[in-house]
């Protein structure tokens, strides 16, 4: 069925190019102006055609060569542009279309020497034109039949040296050609002298039109091997050339027209070739693009663990992701269409919902906001949301993208530790107010038991203890009135320490002065309780033996962070000084001598004492982690 429409298709074409060819052909029997008008006409169609597939096909061509895409934006063509989608111009295309340049080239040969125009290289003549005309006849005949020949695997040195082959090919057919125009007398006259045509002429003009016929049969067989349908107009196009070599054995009009018909068929499935089909094929490349990047798109949104949600600037929802299925309940189908925060936020919470909304559409992105919303089921669940716009290529914002997480679990986990952090807080105080309250009860004891006591000796041991005791108790009773459980602030500390051991030794504090100089530091309880115990074993002494027979003076206590966890504390007072033969390490005052223990052992801290100033302990040490 397929090639009955052909047949009848080109038997159309040919019947209607050769009356309307005939119909002109009345004006060769008109005045010689007018005829040589419409001779000209006639012949310079076809040699435009011919021209026109010349350029098309390389243009193409280069712009192939040049990455870019023929007739067509160079972004564009980037963006899409492959092999395929940047040209289809092969070898078969490459050829005909210098082919088609060759013979154009010729035909001009032809023109320029008919007798009316000016003479071109010699003098014109009718013979002159003619032997151009038959060259041009044979080298279509020719060229055609060769492209049939030629594929992509074929002559590929076309495609490498494009230039160098044409100049080669033009050069030689151009050369055969003037030397046969220029020298009409060595060739055999294709017209009678009746005017008709000559036998030469008779078999040269069969010969082209089998050669032509025989070339479409090629071309055919091409046809159904390769599926490429774009090659029936140049089918078409052989066909119809073949035709008008034919015509030309009886009339001229017609075989012109005719023959410009088969070069529009040329013209047309060249083009197609190598415009329209990468054209097509870029578009579709661009679709396909459009497609996969679309379902990569989909499948990422669909695969994020987060509800993913999309709105336009009234908040209804237009895109809804299989986590949103999954967190808030509804399905895609059920939600499209209308307003998700209004359903979901908890009526009381709707106010800070429309504000919410309108900050993100007011162009900013509204994140690490923790709200709570209802699903489907009415369930209320926690939520991190992030609202931003959407804009077009405009800026203008044209809806809402909103990602939410669900954090209901991780609350709960949350108020597990809060709760947690605060029953252990609980149990800490309880700890070290028990520890207190026991260290106080044993303090008690020991001030209880001193009353049975009659030997002052004994009686200021048990005041020693009983201070020392109180020192670790006061460390303990900071701890638990203290909002971190894990530190003390020693400026209070030792301030309320000195006060009690003045109390404690009945110390009027108008005959003895202190000077404490405490910077802003706080200590953990395995540095704060030695610290403690050292300037109470110091200050002890200094109230006990520095001021004898109640001369008045002064202590002072310093103690500043110097940097990186270490400490510098100083003790001193202006009293009698000590012993210059006395060593803390190997003195017989048990005080003293624990004094040097906490220093080393559990401070691992030195220290130096000045009697410059009578007495004063220099206490260096790292806190104890």
């Amino acid at each position: 069925m397929a090639k009955t429409n052909h047949l009848a298709m080109i038997l159309t074409i040919g019947i209607t190019v050769f009356l309307i060819g005939y119909a002109l052909e009345s004006f060769r029997v008109g005045t010689s102006l007018l005829r040589d008008y419409f001779q000209i006409s006639t012949e310079l169609l076809p040699l435009v055609l011919t021209f026109s597939i010349f350029a098309i096909t390389w243009l193409v061509f280069k712009r192939k060569a040049n990455n870019k895409s023929p007739f067509l934006p160079d972004v564009f063509a980037k963006e899409a542009g492959t092999e395929e989608s940047t040209g289809y111009v092969d070898n078969q295309s490459l050829f005909l279309g210098l082919a088609f340049f060759i013979i154009g080239l010729i035909d001009l040969y032809h023109i320029l020497s008919y007798p009316f125009m000016p003479d071109f290289i010699t003098p014109n003549s009718l013979e002159k034109s003619q032997v151009f005309w038959g060259v041009a006849r044979i080298v279509t005949a020719v060229l055609f039949l060769a492209s049939a020949y030629v594929h992509n695997d074929t002559f590929q040195v076309l495609q490498k040296k494009p230039v160098l082959i044409a100049s080669v090919a033009v050069i030689s057919f151009s050369s055969i050609a003037l030397f046969a125009g220029i020298n009409p007398e060595l060739f055999p006259m294709l017209t009678s002298p009746d005017g008709g045509p000559s036998r030469e002429k008779m078999l040269l003009l069969i010969t082209t039109s089998m050669a032509l016929l025989y070339t479409g049969y090629l071309y055919t067989i091409r046809i159904h091997e390769t599926g490429n349908k774009i090659l029936i107009c140049l089918l078409y196009g052989f066909v119809l050339t073949a035709f008008s070599d034919l015509i030309y054995l009886f009339l001229e009009y017609p075989g012109h027209l005719m023959k410009a018909a088969g070069l529009y068929f040329f013209y047309m499935g060249m083009f197609k070739t190598s415009i329209d089909m990468p054209y097509e094929t870029m578009v579709e490349a661009g679709e396909k693009r459009i497609h996969e990047a679309q379902e990569r798109y989909r499948n990422l949104f669909d695969s994020a663990n987060d509800a993913i949600i999309l709105t336009d600037p009234d908040n209804t929802v237009t895109s809804w992701n299989k986590s949103a299925e999954r967190i808030f309940g509804w399905t895609e189908t059920e939600i499209l269409g209308k307003k998700f925060l209004p359903m979901s936020f908890d009526q009381k919470l709707q106010p800070d919902s429309e504000q919410i909304i309108r900050n993100a559409i007011s162009g900013g992105t509204v994140t690490g906001i923790e709200t709570i919303l209802k699903r489907k089921d009415g369930k209320e669940i926690d939520v991190g949301m992030t609202l931003s716009p959407l804009r077009d290529t405009n800026q203008e914002v044209i809806g809402l993208s909103g990602i939410f997480r669900d954090i209901t679990e991780k609350k709960q986990a949350q108020e597990q530790i809060e709760n947690s952090l605060k029953e252990k807080e609980v149990l800490l105080r309880e700890i070290h107010h028990r520890v207190k309250n026991n260290m106080q009860i044993i303090s008690s004891l020991l001030k209880l038991q001193s009353g049975y006591i009659k030997d002052n000796k004994y009686i200021d041991m048990y005041k020693d203890s009983q201070n020392r005791i109180t020192t670790m108790s006061l460390i303990h009773e900071k701890l638990y009135q203290s909002k971190d459980l894990s530190r003390i602030d020693l400026g209070g500390y030792i301030k309320e320490l000195v006060e009690g051991l003045f109390i404690s030794y009945n110390i009027n504090p108008g005959k003895i002065t202190m000077n404490i100089n405490v910077d802003s530091v706080s200590m953990g309880i395995n540095s704060a309780i030695p610290c403690g115990l050292i300037i109470n074993e110091l200050i002890s002494n200094s109230l006990k033996y520095a001021f004898p027979d109640g001369r008045p003076g002064e202590i002072r206590i310093s103690l500043r962070s110097t940097g990186n966890s270490n400490f510098e504390l100083i003790v001193g007072d202006n009293g009698v000084g000590l012993p210059i033969d006395m060593d803390l390490k190997n003195t017989e005052s048990w005080g003293m001598r624990m004094v040097a223990i906490l220093i080393e052992n559990q401070l691992h801290g030195k220290f130096t004492i000045n009697r410059d100033r009578r007495t004063e302990y220099l206490i260096i040490f790292k806190e104890v982690k």
